[in-house]
């Protein structure tokens, strides 16, 4: 029988729902992205789905293989995880200043323009689609680490996340050598008219997708731990 000195048990308070809803959030989030992931190791392994070389082709070309919808759904999937992520951190007053917002926005604009806008075939003459896919894959592959060393170099600083800002401007640096391949070519046509040899760009794209795919999983976890 209770009476007025008997101790009340204190039960923990329940996570509040907007705490909780953004972690449900979060988890699709994170989800959709490792389905993106997978959907390109299938692409990788098997020679049916995805026939091309991982070594010379790059990674658009799985577009014109049979798994075609694996590559589109993969940069679907990754586009929308990330717009989740981005809204997370925007709303919990991380993602701030006006050119991280844009460089994350280009970030997943791009991803979806190089799933809806295939690339030509090698070979074939240029169409504006292929060319809204060359500019939207330029883009989308500089816009990340670009997000990630503004996200990181704001909060360098930051008791409280400073571990976060610190593998997020790591691996924003880490991609940087990563577009030379590309640049170096196109610097020396745009300047001498010469068309330089490229060596194992498939390769040197695919490394920077997996540098790119932890970038964002870090903003991720980022964006996890603000949400408590």
């Amino acid at each position: 029988m209770a009476t007025e000195l008997t101790p009340v048990p204190i039960q923990a308070p329940a996570p509040a729902p907007s705490a909780t809803g953004t972690k449900l959030a979060l988890g699709a989030a994170v989800a959709a992205v490792l389905a993106a992931a997978a959907f390109l190791v299938v692409l990788h392994v098997d020679r049916y789905w995805g026939p091309i070389d991982p070594v010379s082709a790059m990674l658009s070309d799985y577009a014109w293989t049979p798994g075609w919808w694996m590559w589109a759904a993969a940069m679907l999937l990754t586009s929308a995880g990330s717009v989740v992520v981005a809204l997370v951190l925007r709303r919990r007053g991380l993602l701030r200043g006006p050119l991280t917002v844009v460089a994350v926005v280009a970030w997943c604009a791009g991803l979806a323009a190089v799933a809806l806008f295939t690339k030509d075939p090698q070979g074939n003459a240029v169409t504006w689609v292929g060319k809204v896919h060359l500019g939207a894959t330029g883009i989308s592959c500089v816009s990340l680490p670009l997000a990630g060393w503004l996200l990181g170099w704001a909060h360098r600083n930051s008791p409280q996340w400073r571990g976060y800002a610190r593998w997020s401007r790591i691996l924003a640096l880490t991609a940087v050598p990563f577009f030379l391949p590309f640049l170096i070519p196109f610097a020396a046509n745009v300047a001498f008219g010469q068309h330089l040899p490229t060596v194992a760009t498939g390769l040197v794209e695919r490394l920077m997708a997996v540098l790119e795919l932890v970038e964002l999983l870090v903003l991720a976890g980022w964006a996890w731990r603000a949400a408590e």
